[in-house]
């Protein structure tokens, strides 16, 4: 019976990893955009990448000279010269595990809906991947990305800082003439040689936010939602299984339920996480008695904070690189192959003191990638005012 019980927990765990992406792939942009490669092997722990920058000859000194037959120089005009400029960046490999609890293979003997509890152990292990993933991916591109603005007048513009947000508290919502402005800033820099999608040959980017911020932007301005509503909605592939229908002032609005959210402590800014735990002993009374362990609620905090990161996306920022499993090195050595996608694995190790029978075991997946960037210039991300929708509420007489 034991090894029965082993042997489904062996065949069952072999499914997670195919079911992270054939059932998750479409919940989150984070998971559906990132451009994804292979991490080369055998070139050390850290590997530079190579920019070449835009580079321009000396715009006011460029002469242009009269052609004649009279002259002697008519065949050698004179010559202004481009300098190239390149910007060296390096990157490395980081990886992580998510283990859960042992499990004793003799408890399942006993248990009830055997099947059924491991089904919903193992649905629980594959969120987590899922949500370690889009997590990642978020961190990263805000990280790489070059262009942190906070929604604060600065004379004319607005305060940015390049690599790290300046440290000020924001006092506007994301408005679509900040977009307008990012907009411009990325067609003159050459993003829009490479654009999501386009529209009558404008190029169209993409803006990762939250349902209440996009919603407002659409509904801002009466105007401005005629315009939505009769845009023809010409979307790329990658986005229609998202949701995505139509583009809106040169921007698809993708939908992130959980964008980084934040709170003002008087000095700098504190990160509000979207779930928190609540222990068992919740002296609130909420809970019901019979609860084992902590579990994750919606954080309060989280729906109540004061601002919010939107991400102007380009698919060109950053690739991620995956190792691929090494098995068979050579020198007569081999390893068992490791997915690094955070695929599950049952493993059952035996100790001769903790796991003497092979009764002990528990599920473990490991992740790892190397963020490649490629032109960070052109990742924004905007931190502003959040303002949570309208209720409308009516009163009876309304």
């Amino acid at each position: 019976m034991a090894n029965d019980i082993e042997q489904l927990l062996i065949n069952e765990s072999g499914r997670i990893g195919p079911d992270i992406y054939r059932k998750t792939l479409n919940t989150s942009p984070w998971l559906k955009l990132i451009k994804q490669d292979t991490w080369p092997d055998e070139m050390g722990d850290t590997i530079s990448v190579l920019t070449y920058e835009r580079s321009l000859y000396d715009q006011s000194a460029l002469n242009w000279g009269n052609v004649s037959i009279t002259g002697g120089t008519n065949c050698v005009p004179a010559a202004e010269q481009i300098n190239f400029a390149q910007t060296l960046r390096s990157y490395n490999l980081q990886q992580t595990a998510l283990e859960s609890p042992e499990i004793c293979v003799n408890d399942l003997r006993f248990t009830m809906k055997r099947k059924e509890q491991l089904s919903n152990i193992f649905e629980i292990l594959k969120e987590n991947t899922a949500w370690a993933w889009q997590n990642r991916y978020r961190d990263e591109y805000i990280r790489v990305a070059e262009h942190k603005i906070i929604a604060k007048p600065n004379g004319n513009t607005l305060h940015e800082g390049v690599g790290s947000f300046p440290n000020l508290e924001p006092v506007s919502r994301l408005t679509q003439g900040i977009l307008d402005r990012v907009y411009l800033q990325l067609v003159r820099d050459g993003a829009g040689n490479k654009p999501m999608g386009r529209q009558n040959g404008r190029p169209e980017f993409t803006v990762i936010c939250s349902p209440e911020t996009s919603d407002h932007l659409i509904r801002s301005d009466a105007n401005i939602r005629q315009d939505y509503r009769w845009n023809p909605g010409v979307v790329n592939e990658l986005l229609a299984p998202l949701g995505v229908e139509k583009s809106f002032r040169g921007f698809y609005h993708l939908i992130d339920m959980f964008p980084k959210r934040w709170d003002w402590d008087g000095d700098s800014m504190v990160e509000r996480l979207p779930y928190v735990a609540v222990a068992d002993a919740d002296p609130s009374g909420y809970l019901p008695t019979g609860q084992k362990g902590d579990k994750f609620v919606v954080n309060p905090a989280y729906e109540n904070a004061a601002y919010e990161d939107t991400i102007v996306f380009h698919q060109d920022v950053y690739t991620s690189l995956i190792p691929a499993p090494i098995t068979s090195p050579g020198g007569q050595t081999s390893f068992d192959p490791v997915s690094y996608r955070g695929d599950f694995k049952w493993k059952n190790i035996p100790n001769k003191a903790t796991n003497p029978d092979g009764t002990l075991g528990y599920f473990r997946g490991v992740l790892s990638n190397g963020t490649k960037p490629i032109r960070p210039e052109w990742g924004y991300v905007i931190r502003h005012l959040r303002c949570g929708p309208t209720l409308g509420l009516v009163d009876c007489a309304g």
